[in-house]
């Protein structure tokens, strides 16, 4: 699988309060046919539920479609005995089922609530990020989820009974859709680059524009709930853009234990560090975060066009 920057087209940036947008198209648009999760649930496609013995960082997930079943990594599934998000990008076989890696965003509850269901949200960019870089270095990654629960909770002087993530969302909700609603999805997009006060926070590619669409909202938000949304103004850089983009998609892909039918690497660059999935030689997702503070200068559009891609 290949894909070089100048085939990636970056749209005209969007733009409200401090958050902006450049969403991206690629050729990577790919036809592969997988029902995801919120699909699945609304089809009663899939189901989902605790081991025999209920254990936190396990459920097992049954796909009854004749599709694979795409799970994004950070997604969120509510109820059960606890509130879980997907460790992880997994695609399943279709007519199957298997256990598969979560972590609970719920931290005050260990009894059964309701079956599992689709979450309107998706564990936040700060959690998902330190997540990744809890897992590369062998620390756990439940507690970095719980530890970044209790930080957004404390950030915004909001604290749920059970310290349930779902909820400081629920809290916030409003304010967010006011702010998410100024952000519309482009014919054929595929993904996007997610800049706060003038800073890339990180961006995301995903196997098709229809798959990229039903993840829209939930990946804005994850953003948004992490920041302080104020009316600061500042200008949309596309070359920064491009560069993060180079220096991601040209770092070395380090392959690293799967789960399903995907193929799992991990990707570092000098910007920040992310994961990419692979199934048969094709891009199903990629995500991405930079280190804080630390987005690079502007580089030369000539050096960029240059760059060999994986």
């Amino acid at each position: 699988m290949t894909v070089s920057v100048e085939e990636i087209e970056f749209l005209d940036g969007q733009t409200h309060k401090n958050m902006a947008i450049i969403p991206l198209k690629t050729p990577l648009n790919y036809k592969l046919d997988v029902i995801t999760l919120k699909k699945g649930f609304e089809l009663g496609l899939v189901n989902v539920k605790e081991c025999e013995e209920s254990t936190v960082n396990t459920l097992v997930v049954e796909n009854m479609s004749v599709t694979p079943l795409l799970l994004i990594d950070g997604e969120e599934i509510i109820g059960g005995d606890q509130n879980r998000i997907v460790n992880g990008t997994i695609l399943i076989a279709p007519k199957s089922e298997m256990k598969i890696p979560v972590n609970c965003t719920e931290h005050g509850r260990w009894k059964y609530k309701h079956e599992f269901k689709n979450s309107n949200f998706m564990a936040t960019s700060r959690t998902r990020c330190a997540s990744i870089s809890a897992n590369r270095s062998s620390a756990s990654v439940q507690n970095a989820v719980w530890d970044s629960i209790d930080e957004l909770e404390t950030e915004h002087g909001f604290h749920s009974p059970t310290q349930a993530m779902s909820e400081s969302y629920e809290n916030l909700n409003a304010n967010l859709d006011e702010v998410i609603s100024k952000f519309k999805t482009e014919k054929g997009q595929t993904g996007v680059v997610v800049i706060v006060d003038g800073e890339i926070k990180g961006f995301e590619l995903f196997i098709n524009s229809d798959v990229y669409s039903q993840y829209h909202e939930k990946i804005l938000k994850s953003y948004l709930i992490d920041i302080d949304i104020n009316d600061s103004v500042f200008t949309i850089n596309m070359d920064t853009a491009k560069a993060i983009i180079a220096n991601a998609i040209e770092s070395e892909l380090v392959e690293a234990k799967n789960v399903g039918l995907e193929k799992r690497f991990e990707i570092q660059s000098e910007d920040g560090i992310g994961t990419v999935y692979i199934h048969n030689d094709e891009l199903i997702h990629c995500s991405f975060f930079t280190k804080a503070g630390e987005t690079p200068e502007p580089v030369d559009s000539d050096w960029i066009s240059e760059r060999i891609a994986f």
